[in-house]
């Protein structure tokens, strides 16, 4: 099947010297999307699969690698959500699942599952419940401290030494925000976004962010009628400030208009910098990864926008045959958390004989994920 992915390491500050390494990590999760889908599987799939190195990887602020609550333990956020069925999974604070992202695909496709007694199959678990859902799935469960990496450790470190030296609060300017997230679009036109992070340094236990937020951490629509175009988008950033103004929804709605990045960039601007959801917040960080895309002629635009000084973006078509990456920057002298910007690059994917070119709720969804 062919296909594009987009990936982000996520919207904050990344280090010119691991400028190599977050691009190495793009590439890898750009590469395994596209493998998943020359393979046979879907979107969902894709995102799944490009997430999951991103999450094994030392360098996000996912999974394995994952900021250090107070206690110093690691609790994930995830979800994904598919634009054909838009059905959504994710799963919040989850100590131990190795790859919370696989976890949170399972919630999603589970939601055509029919219970006993009129149960209605969860679709967001979190905790010792999340947990204990995963072990009877049969998810790889690990040791807390596996989950810790060393970076993660110095950074924990790092952030309680100026906690106590200036008296500070938690500021996420102490914290990476580096968090993860995918969107593809296969060629069957069907689009999926997702999500994981293991939320701000020093979190309260327990605490839950836009990862696992329905409307705040990812959104993917497919096309109603086939005239308006399908879209899907995920976010990065401050979680508290990702879920009071739904960003993720928010900027896949503001791509329906005639101009993408037009749209982008009023949506960061209205619905995030001037959001009346954050009028006691000074600076409001965030970034968007999104596309849209025209299922009638199998063109689209990959945009992404972000308040933070950077955000790192990798992307690829199955029809490519390297990834590329992007190290977006603020422009100079811009203060991060007050002003937004905006890019993208276009793209195309040659669609299926006979792709779904309309709004189709199935039934039916096998739990391996096809349709």
């Amino acid at each position: 099947m062919n296909g594009f992915i987009a990936v982000h390491c996520g919207a904050g500050y990344h280090s010119d010297l691991l400028k190599k390494e977050y691009q190495k990590t793009c590439y890898a999760a750009s590469r395994k999307a596209v493998e998943a889908l020359q393979a046979g599987g879907n979107a969902v799939d894709a995102v799944e699969k490009a997430i999951i190195e991103l999450e094994n990887s030392s360098l996000t602020n996912a999974g394995y690698g994952s900021n250090l609550s107070w206690e110093g333990s690691v609790e994930c956020d995830a979800s994904i959500m598919n634009g054909q069925t838009l059905h959504f999974g994710a799963c919040g604070a989850v100590s131990n699942v190795w790859n919370p992202i696989t976890l949170a695909k399972h919630l999603c496709l589970r939601q055509c599952e029919s219970l006993s007694l009129g149960r209605v199959p969860p679709c967001i678990l979190t905790g010792q419940g999340a947990k204990t859902w995963a072990e009877r799935m049969g998810l790889e469960i690990v040791d807390n401290k596996k989950m810790i990496s060393a970076r993660a450790f110095r950074n924990y470190k790092h952030c309680k030494r100026k906690l106590k030296k200036y008296s500070l609060q938690n500021d996420i300017k102490f914290s990476p925000l580096d968090t993860v997230g995918a969107i593809c679009v296969d060629s069957n036109g069907i689009v999926a976004a997702g999500a994981s992070s293991g939320g701000v340094s020093l979190k309260h236990e327990g605490r839950v962010g836009q990862a696992a937020s329905f409307g705040s951490g990812v959104w993917a629509m497919m096309s109603r009628d086939g005239l308006q175009p399908s879209v899907a988008a995920c976010t990065s950033g401050c979680g508290e400030h990702l879920i009071r103004t739904q960003l993720a929804k928010n900027t896949a709605e503001s791509l329906l208009g005639p101009s993408p990045v037009i749209g982008l960039d009023k949506c960061l601007k209205e619905n995030f910098l001037e959001s009346p959801f954050l009028w006691d917040v000074p600076e409001r960080f965030g970034g968007s990864l999104a596309l849209t895309f025209n299922p009638q002629v199998g063109e689209g635009e990959l945009l992404w926008g972000h308040t933070t000084k950077t955000m790192c973006i990798g992307y690829m078509s199955t029809e490519s045959s390297k990834p590329k990456c992007v190290i977006s920057y603020l422009p100079p002298k811009v203060e991060s958390g007050h002003k937004a910007v905006v890019s993208g690059v276009p793209f195309k994917v040659t669609l299926q004989p006979n792709p779904v070119l309309q709004w189709e709720i199935k039934t039916e969804v096998n739990l391996n994920g096809s349709h």
